[in-house]
């Protein structure tokens, strides 16, 4: 036992010296934690129906809400964000796709902007100690080793879905946080990361937005241009009325409209969040996708994401939707485009 204790302290001490393999690429992000107003409805109705919006109870403060949400930049100053190309605007405040092939180290330069302590980090990505909380202002380098034991398995695709949050202040909370970390198998990605097997990546957000448990819930009330029926604290219906269940921070059809073609190889990753009020069945409308070695038009999404490939054969503008009925009828509905 000593000597295979030795033997495996011989070997980490190696691989330690040993330079990196040649193919292996350092994969540099300059991520910010911005204190921003999202719109939950920025196009000011039912898109879906093509009426006015309903309110969801007499306690909703609105439908604009002061959040944290990570955003990218184009350097260490912070003082550029990066583009966004038109059709990924669907993304709403989902932090930036960060692609990574297995061997490569993520390199996030990250500042906390807003007011509260925060962080940057994977969930379920091993090796990766927690990170401590970077204090407001400051900056911060993360480093995430990409390895074999974080890659897709022989039952998976080329790729596979991690999400990043804050550990400080959890997904769940409602702050907005979280991101997708897309890791491909070696040897499958292009020069980006990202799996060359695919046409089109869509990357969704299914999530029970619970403001009046977000860090920021004080801001929000106190400002009149938020809460401008002074809704008070003690509210009865507080919880529920501002419970938005969305898809990217969008609800009732705002969500911009991504396109995809006839044909294409479309890779859907599906977040979600874990807050005990989170349990999704994301729909398609038009189209079927592979999930688990099964097709159908709508799969379980509760407490973890998800990966489904779709081929879409039928052009048109179709519903993605939460078919969990209170989620639905609370506006839990996007379109997106199939052109031929």
């Amino acid at each position: 036992m000593k000597w295979a204790a030795g033997c495996a302290i011989v070997v980490a001490f190696m691989q330690l010296l040993s330079p990196r393999p040649a193919y292996a690429r350092d994969r540099i992000h300059f991520i910010a934690a911005d204190d921003v107003q999202w719109n939950y409805a920025p196009q000011g109705r039912d898109v879906i129906s093509g009426g006015p919006l309903r309110p969801l109870g007499t306690a909703q403060f609105g439908w604009v809400y002061h959040k944290a949400v990570f955003r990218e930049y184009t350097d260490s100053t912070f003082g550029t964000l990066a583009q966004i190309a038109p059709n990924e605007r669907y993304r709403g405040f989902v932090g930036p796709p960060i692609h990574a092939e297995v061997g490569d180290t993520v390199i996030v330069v990250f500042r906390n902007r807003t007011r509260i302590p925060l962080d940057i980090a994977p969930s379920g990505v091993v090796s990766i100690p927690r990170p401590a909380a970077v204090t407001p202002g400051a900056t911060r380098t993360f480093r995430w080793p990409v390895t074999a034991a974080n890659g897709p398995g022989a039952a998976d695709g080329s790729s596979i879905l991690f999400e990043y949050t804050s550990d400080v202040r959890p997904s769940q909370d409602a702050t907005g946080l979280i991101g997708p970390l897309i890791v491909t198998r070696r040897g499958s990605a292009r020069a980006d990361g990202s799996p060359s097997d695919v046409d089109r990546e869509m990357i969704t957000l299914f999530s029970s937005q619970l403001e009046d448990q977000n860090p920021l819930f004080d801001e929000n009330l106190h400002d009149r241009s938020i809460n401008s029926r002074g809704i008070h604290r003690d509210a009865k219906s507080l919880f529920i009325d501002n419970a938005f269940p969305s898809i990217n921070g969008y609800v009732y059809g705002n969500m911009p409209m991504p396109t995809m073609r006839v044909h294409d190889r479309v890779r859907w990753y599906l977040l979600t969040t874990v807050n005990g009020f989170d349990g999704h069945t994301p729909t398609w409308s038009g189209q079927t996708v592979l999930f688990n070695g099964n097709r159908s038009d709508t799969i379980g999404l509760v407490f973890r994401g998800a990966v489904v490939d779709m081929i879409p054969d039928d052009p048109g503008i179709w519903l993605l939707t939460c078919s969990v009925d209170i989620h639905l009828a609370k506006g839990m509905e996007a379109r997106y485009a199939v052109t031929p």
